[in-house]
């Protein structure tokens, strides 16, 4: 079984706010030179999970990330960990912060090594907290997708059986393989890596794939802060049936 796991650098989640601003295009997050980074820490629930099903039932288990070259010490953090294999698509900050065409060239790093069993996923960046990047990607693999995933309650080579966070239970789910899980903390504990781990990912070969050449998307931002100030925003109670409330809600966001 092919497993692969889907990383993401992220600025440390305990950054100080004054390193932290936004450029004057209003269409990028600007950090102090001196700001440190760390693994998604859903990516590492991610990737242990992953690892503990390759222990438990046999499998072949790659993470990827689409990063530049600084990004290389955390694939060999993960490959550590356990994992067989990394990989690294180059894609330029300004891509990056495209999450379609982050997407689209993370899927077609996947579909270039071949068709994997199980796409593995935190279910968000604590930088954004968008989680819509693995969404893309499983959209550009047409496989479906599920998330939050806090257990994994059976495998086979056809299909997976997965606890799913509600409101108030774990709601069991079967999905048909391939598939992808986003998993949330709840799943597991990451493991520290060995030393032996450490020393095998300091000679370990990461394969490093090229984009496939596009522009990013023209994302405008809808709302930018001025001068680190937050501005005052009236809010907005829509009345009427749910068609009704649902056009207006399109309207209001130039949908």
């Amino acid at each position: 079984m092919e497993i692969i796991v889907l990383i993401k650098r992220v600025p440390d989640p305990n950054l100080p706010e004054q390193f932290i601003s936004i450029s004057d295009s209003g269409e990028e997050i600007l950090l102090h030179a001196s700001s440190q980074y760390s693994i998604n820490l859903y990516d590492l629930n991610a990737v242990e999970a992953a690892i503990a099903l390759k222990e438990t039932r046999g499998a072949t288990v790659t993470v990827v990330t689409a990063d530049d070259g600084s990004a290389e010490q955390y694939l060999r953090r993960v490959l550590a960990m356990g994992a067989d294999r990394a990989m690294r698509v180059e894609l330029e900050a300004s891509a990056r912060r495209d999450p379609f065409t982050t997407a689209r060239a993370i899927a077609a790093a996947i579909k270039q090594k071949g068709n994997p069993s199980l796409v593995i996923a935190g279910r968000q960046a604590s930088d954004t907290d968008a989680g819509y990047v693995p969404f893309l990607v499983a959209h550009e693999l047409a496989i479906p997708a599920i998330a939050p995933v806090v257990a994994i309650k059976g495998l086979t080579d056809q299909n997976i059986r997965v606890g799913k966070l509600a409101d108030a239970s774990i709601d069991e789910y079967e999905l048909t393989l391939p598939a992808m899980i986003l998993v949330s903390n709840e799943m597991n504990k990451p493991r520290t890596p060995g030393l032996k781990g450490v020393m095998a990912a300091k000679k370990a070969v990461i394969d490093v794939i090229a984009a496939p050449e596009e522009r990013p998307s023209a994302l405008r931002p809808k709302y930018v802060p001025k001068n680190g100030q937050r501005a005052v925003q009236g809010n907005t109670f829509i009345e009427g049936s749910d068609e009704d409330k649902a056009a207006a809600l399109l309207a209001a966001l130039d949908c």
